[in-house]
């Protein structure tokens, strides 16, 4: 485990395949650079807390290199985020970024597929009373993938709001960029808007988007009710299903179990 403690900046160069947990502690302000070697098969879990942060980070991936980075805030006032990330060809990346915290956030999320066979899937969760994100994935190159899933929960009187956006340029032939996302409104005093953008400028692509927004399902809260949950407890669990597709981003068995403790004592409601 890395603790970056007051830290204002921090590079991390990856030589070897491996798991790394980092914390992020008492910063408020980081500039986080991370980049792989070739060939380098490797999982992170960077975490932070504090009353408020402003994370910059850059990624570049080196090429064939394989890495699954999870980041995950518990940042109890206002936190600033930002992601840059670009690479060599053949890289992949899973991204996943977790937000359960009761604070105020902000994401602008950019990543450059310039070379073939570069491909990420970006994985986002949060508990929304006051969420923004803004990201883009841009194709410059043939044979790029790139796939953003965003799940949100929406508090009474909360605000969130997604901009995905995918923009495939000219010549860049046989990439695909894909988009989902899923918002659960606990009650209609909130506000949620979804906007999922496609900038396509070549032919032979595959490109798609698909968004439900809604509250939740009275079909399926009666049923859990009928098997002896209160309401409460109820939507609870539907709540869980929203947040538990962040621990699909990391294998490493241990943090998963840790990952989903917590989710679960977030959201969770006992009788």
């Amino acid at each position: 485990m890395i603790t970056l403690d007051a830290r204002d900046h921090y590079e991390l160069i990856l030589e070897k395949n491996g798991d790394k947990q980092i914390i992020i502690h008492n910063s408020d302000h980081l500039s986080l650079r991370i980049k792989t070697d070739k060939h380098i098969h490797a999982q992170l879990w960077i975490a932070y807390d504090g009353e408020q942060l402003d994370l910059h980070t850059q990624l570049y991936l080196g090429e064939s290199s394989d890495i699954a980075l999870l980041f995950w805030n518990r940042v109890s006032g206002k936190l600033n985020f930002s992601l840059n990330m670009s690479g060599e060809r053949d890289a992949h990346a899973k991204i996943g970024i977790g937000d359960l915290s009761e604070g105020i956030s902000s994401y602008q999320l950019q990543g450059t597929l310039s070379e073939g066979g570069l491909d990420t899937e970006w994985t986002t969760v949060c508990i929304a009373n006051h969420k923004h994100w803004q990201m883009e994935l841009c194709h410059q190159h043939a044979h790029t993938s790139g796939i953003m899933r965003n799940f949100a929960v929406v508090t009474e009187n909360g605000d969130y709001k997604m901009e995905a956006s995918g923009r495939i340029v000219k010549g860049a032939h046989a990439s695909q960029s894909h988009q989902a996302s899923r918002v659960l409104t606990m009650t209609s005093k909130q506000r949620s808007e979804v906007l999922p953008i496609l900038y396509i400028d070549e032919d032979d692509v595959k490109a798609s988007h698909a968004t439900t927004l809604g509250q939740p399902d009275e079909n399926q809260l009666y049923y859990l009710q009928s098997r002896g949950l209160s309401r409460s407890a109820a939507l609870g669990l539907m709540t869980l299903g929203y947040l538990m597709p962040i621990t699909e981003v990391i294998s490493q068995e241990e943090w998963q179990t840790q990952l989903q403790k917590e989710i679960e004592e977030k959201v969770i409601i006992h009788d």
